[in-house]
C-alpha cells in the first residue's frame, strides 16, 4: 500500500525556505514593509533609509524635528510592528 504524499503548497514552500535559510531574509523584508505601513506616507517623506539587521530597525531621518517626534513614539512603533509580524523579532529601534 502506498503512502499519500499530498501536502499543502504553503507548507511545502515554508519547508523549502527554511531549508534554504531564506526565511530570515523574508522576515527582514516583512519588517521593512510593515514599518512603512505603520509610519505612514507622510512620515516616510522624511525618512531617507530603513534597514533591519539582527533585531535592530535603523531609521535614518532627514529632519531633526521628525527624529525627535519619533523618539517619543519608539515603543509604540516597536509594539505595532511586532504585533503585525506576530513573532517579536524587532528588539530595538535606532534613529539616526
Amino acid at each position: 500500500m502506498r503512502k499519500s504524499n499530498q501536502q499543502a503548497i504553503g507548507d511545502v514552500i515554508k519547508k523549502l525556505l527554511k531549508n534554504q535559510k531564506l526565511d530570515g531574509r523574508l522576515q527582514e523584508l516583512d519588517v521593512l514593509n510593515y514599518c512603512e505601513e505603520v509610519l505612514g506616507k507622510n512620515l516616510m517623506k522624511y525618512i531617507s533609509d530603513l534597514s533591519f539587521r539582527k533585531g535592530r530597525l535603523v531609521i535614518k531621518v532627514k529632519s531633526a524635528v521628525v527624529r525627535n517626534e519619533l523618539s517619543f513614539q519608539k515603543s509604540e512603533i516597536l509594539k505595532k510592528i511586532n504585533e503585525k509580524i506576530e513573532e517579536g523579532i524587532v528588539k530595538e529601534i535606532i534613529l539616526k
